[in-house]
Formats: structure tokens, sequence, C-alpha cells
């Protein structure tokens, strides 16, 4: 079969090819799922530059991507639930990825059938931005109907799924930011306000919100405190480690060492402001991505597509997530019959 892989870490089209491999074999636990399609997410691009070497180092060459849809071929003999011929969605875990492949092979635990009312291309975008949203919004910050949250970033693919979530499904209120261009377009989604963020800065306004969700990094992370209500969460996504962040990792006692002391200053911003901070990484869960899945049925939530590309571009495409600016996900159909379905583009 062919799968995507990186020989090393560097720059895309120095490190990123096209491989010839065996057809993974599976566990008693496992399925065996023919990917129909693929969608790409930020943390492909930084693992390929090598900027999560301290979190996730597997033996080179490495097979990549996390996010995938397609058709149950097999499953292990313990498996319950599934069979084959069943149309289902993934997140892979971090220790086994590989979606951008023409199979993958993946325990039962973190697949769910995917949505009826989706084509592939739409499940396939789905999970890991599904995931991250719910263990931020929901499990970690436990948020309530009718609290305020600021959402950086609308227009992305976390950012345009997190909107929708947030106010169609939590019942939150919702501020988010974004381009000019796209302010319009994020509203229409169900952000009560946007603040453009090339016309306006949005620490200037004395707005308080219960919750932040980080999904930029760098100095947007400290400056989150500075607009948060005593008492509130700033969520994150890419910024400082918080101290819970070496266990989720498993990190050893110096590694972990080195993190509480990296932490330290957004830990003391934290308490400065009587507030939370999580910084975390997704977890795969299919019991949460079938809870997802009813959600999609049920339209509170739609998928947000800019562009499908065939397997053979795949340089292109995460040339574009690696560029930013992307209107929603970021779509790879991994076999030439699988073209994109009505609503996919």
């Amino acid at each position: 079969m062919r799968r995507l892989e990186i020989s090393g870490y560097g720059a895309i089209a120095d490190v990123v090819r096209i491989a010839e491999v065996a057809k993974p074999a599976i566990g008693d636990a496992d399925v065996l799922i023919r990917v129909e399609a693929a969608s790409i997410n930020p943390i492909d691009t930084k693992f390929i530059h090598g900027h999560l070497r301290r979190i996730m180092a597997p033996g080179l060459p490495a097979a990549i991507g996390f996010d995938a849809c397609g058709e149950i071929e097999s499953v292990g003999r313990k498996v319950d639930g599934f069979a084959a011929g069943d149309r289902v969605y993934v997140r892979a875990p971090r220790q086994k990825m590989g979606s951008f492949a023409e199979y993958l092979a993946v325990d039962a635990r973190f697949v769910a059938i995917a949505p009826a009312n989706l084509s592939a291309a739409e499940a396939a975008s789905i999970p890991l931005v599904a995931l991250t949203t719910l263990q931020g919004l929901v499990d970690r910050a436990h948020a309530r109907a009718g609290q305020h949250v600021l959402i950086h970033a609308g227009s992305g693919g976390l950012g345009s799924f997190a909107v929708q979530f947030a106010k169609h499904v939590l019942g939150l209120r919702v501020t988010t930011t974004a381009s000019s261009r796209n302010s319009a377009w994020v509203q229409a989604l169900g952000a009560d306000e946007v603040i453009a963020y090339d016309r306006e800065d949005y620490r200037g306004r004395d707005t308080r919100y219960d919750i932040v969700f980080d999904t930029l990094g760098g100095a947007t992370t400290a400056d989150s405190f500075c607009v948060l209500k005593r008492g509130g969460c700033v969520l994150s996504v890419a910024g400082p480690p918080d101290w819970r962040f070496a266990r989720q990792i498993g990190a050893g006692p110096l590694k972990s060492a080195l993190l509480w002391l990296l932490a330290l200053p957004t830990e003391w911003r934290a308490r400065c402001h009587g507030a939370r901070y999580f910084r975390y990484l997704t977890e795969s869960d299919g019991a949460q991505l079938a809870a997802i899945a009813g959600v999609i049925a049920e339209g509170k939530v739609r998928p947000v597509i800019d562009t499908i590309y065939a397997f053979e571009d795949h340089r292109a495409a995460l040339e574009q997530m690696d560029g930013g600016h992307a209107r929603g996900k970021l779509v790879i159909a991994m076999r030439p019959g699988d073209a994109p379905g009505p609503g996919d583009s």
C-alpha cells in the first residue's frame, strides 16, 4: 500500500515522501480501515519540522497523519461493536500515527461510526478538532451555558468547529478573532461577535471572558489572561506547558522537572489572576467521537472544508497548512476513486 512518511525532520519538500509498504497487520483489539479521506492539522506540519521531537519521537522513517474516514476491511478477534463494511472515522493516537495512507490499523477504542449525513472528506475533517474542543471546553473548563468564551482564530480548522460547538451545543456566548475578510463568514457559523484582528486589538476592549480558548500560542497565551475574568480559565493547545503536561506525555523525572520549570511563569500568571490554565494534547477517544456524530446528525455543527487535495498533491496541501490562513480544514482524498462529493469543497 502507499502511505505518506517522513525520512527525517525538516522542510516538507525535503523529508515527506510517498512510500510503498506492506498493508498493516491488525492485533486482536484492532480494526483495519481502508482510508478514503484524511485531514491535515497543524500538528502534522509541526511534527514534520521536528518541533515535537521532545513529545513524539518515533523511529524514522515514520508514518504521519491523525484524522481519517474510511471503511473497515477486517476486525480483530476481540473487537465488539464493529464489523467489516462499517464506515468509520478516527483520530489515530500519537503512538500510532498514519492516517495519510491507503490503510490504517488502529485500536477499536479510538474508532466511531462516521456520521451518516457526511461524505468521507467531511467526516475526516472532524475528529481532531472535535476532540480538542470537547476535551478543552467540557472536560477541563467545565463550560456552562451562558458563559462568555473568546476563541482565537475562529476561521481556522479548530476555531471554525469550536465556534459552532460552543454556541450551538454548549450554549455559550461566543466572541472570536478573525480577519476582516472572514468576519461575516465566522459570524454565520454562530459567533455572537467577531473582532477583526487586522483592524482592532482584542486586548483594548473592556470585555472580560469566562474562558479564553488559545489556539495560537506565543504572546497570545500570556495576553489571554489580561482579558480573563477573575476565576476564569485559559485553554491552550499551543502555549507553554502546564503542571499536568509532563504526566500527559509520560515524561520521565528529568523531563518532568524541566517542564515544571517551563510551566512556572504561566502558572504564576494564572494564580495572579485567580485563574486556571490548561495546556493539553488531544487524546483519541472513540466514545467521544460517537457523541460528536450525534451532534452532527442533529445539525448543530457542520464540517468546514477549505480545499480537498488528491493524494499525489500532498505537498501542496501540507504547504498550505504550513502557510496558515485556511478557512476551515484541508483534506486529502486518498484514492483516485474517492472523488469529492457534494459539499466537500
